[in-house]
């Protein structure tokens, strides 16, 4: 078969390579589609003379025989430059012929990833997600309204940069399927809300799986995925940077989810920061004001506080408690870890509070039995246990 640069010119025949889609035999076919695709290579060709090869290019497309087709996309997915039907044509066919060349071709421009995420099924949509070039477009057409593997595939881009509206938007859509929350959940930077609201859907898909199939009474259960839930927001919480907790803990007190527990909890643990942001939004004053009324800056000031955060005075007096023992660990200078929070909380609660009635004092020991170090949690209930039988 004649060479097709032996023909190059702005008379090009192309009358030969009708014959050959006529009538040529499959390895004529596949020579004519290997020159072809040689040919759109080669720079030297002129802008008419790959005009001229187009439509034998597009017919080669349509072959009856893969191996043609194959060799055709093979040869012109190095192109950086591409007739766009012959591009959309090879997109078209089977997937072992049109993902890897969906993949590798440069000759993909904005538009035309608009167009396959606009028409093409979810393979065709994933490979594009795929594309280390995904232009700003295409990746905001995925996250708005592609389904959910085009969306996983985001995540594996190394060249896609998730913030936070991205993941609000993935979450709405999606965040229902097992797959796309376990991905949202090992993004580091992932917004703390969402991470709560996945945290509390586990829990109660837990509790539903634990009344169907009856493993501990219905009580129990609650207890057990509650304590869970709010174990998991604490320590979401307790992770949090400064401008992090500034941010979620109001859009846990709007959803309800902040409850008086998780303060108690994070006071058990010697968490003081997660406390004084709660305390301050909740009272509706400054985070500064909440932490000097802590530090004893006012005591009179931080039983307001109490009051205006409108918790209940059942658990005031563990905060108070709490709050002594970090002005001591402040006044030392040391940094005590949660256990060694916890006895000195014990010790507070039985040595400092002289009037206060043996039932309260049981009760805020209750507190620590059921929310400190687990070592704490141990000397908490074995006193609160000695003071019951006293009383």
């Amino acid at each position: 078969m004649t060479h097709l640069n032996d023909e190059a010119s702005p008379g090009l025949d192309t009358s030969i390579f009708n014959e050959v889609l006529d009538n040529g035999t499959l390895p004529a076919r596949l020579a004519l589609a290997r020159q072809l695709a040689a040919f759109l290579a080669d720079p030297d060709v002129t802008a008419t003379e790959r005009d001229q090869v187009v439509p034998t290019a597009l017919k080669l497309t349509a072959d009856p025989d893969e191996a043609v087709r194959r060799a055709l996309a093979e040869g012109l997915a190095g192109l950086a430059q591409l007739n766009a039907d012959i591009l959309f044509a090879i997109i078209a066919d089977e997937d072992d012929i049109a993902l890897p060349f969906l993949s590798a071709t440069p000759a993909l421009n904005h538009w035309h990833m608009l167009a396959v995420l606009r028409v093409g099924d979810e393979a065709r949509q994933a490979t594009i997600a795929a594309r280390l070039d995904l232009s700003p477009e295409a990746k905001a057409q995925i996250i708005r309204k592609a389904p959910l593997s085009p969306c996983l595939a985001l995540f594996d881009n190394a060249s896609v940069i998730l913030d936070d509206a991205d993941y609000q938007a993935l979450f709405g859509r999606l965040g229902q399927a097992p797959a796309m929350a376990e991905r949202l959940l090992g993004r580091t930077d992932l917004p703390l809300d969402i991470r709560i609201l996945l945290a509390k859907r586990a829990s109660n898909r837990m509790h539903q799986l634990m009344a169907e199939r009856g493993w501990v009474a219905a009580n129990d259960a609650a207890e057990i995925v509650a304590d869970a839930e709010e174990t998991a927001i604490l320590r979401i919480l307790v992770e949090a940077s400064d401008s992090e907790l500034a941010r979620t803990v109001p859009f846990l007190i709007g959803k309800g989810l902040l409850t008086p527990s998780i303060i108690v909890r994070a006071a058990c643990l010697g968490e003081l920061h997660v406390v004084e942001r709660a305390l301050a939004d909740l009272a509706g004053v400054a985070l500064a004001r909440a932490r000097d009324l802590m530090a004893g800056k006012g005591f009179a000031g931080f039983k307001g506080l109490l009051a205006k955060s409108g918790l209940p005075s059942s658990c005031h007096g563990i905060l108070q408690a709490a709050c002594h023992v970090a002005r001591d660990e402040a006044e030392e200078g040391v940094i005590l870890d949660a256990e060694g929070f916890g006895r000195r909380l014990v010790e507070a609660l039985m040595t400092r509070y002289e009037t206060m009635p043996l039932r309260e004092r049981a009760q805020h020991l209750d507190f620590v039995g059921r929310f400190a170090e687990d070592r704490v949690r141990l000397i908490a209930r074995r006193l609160k246990a000695d003071i019951v039988r006293a009383a």
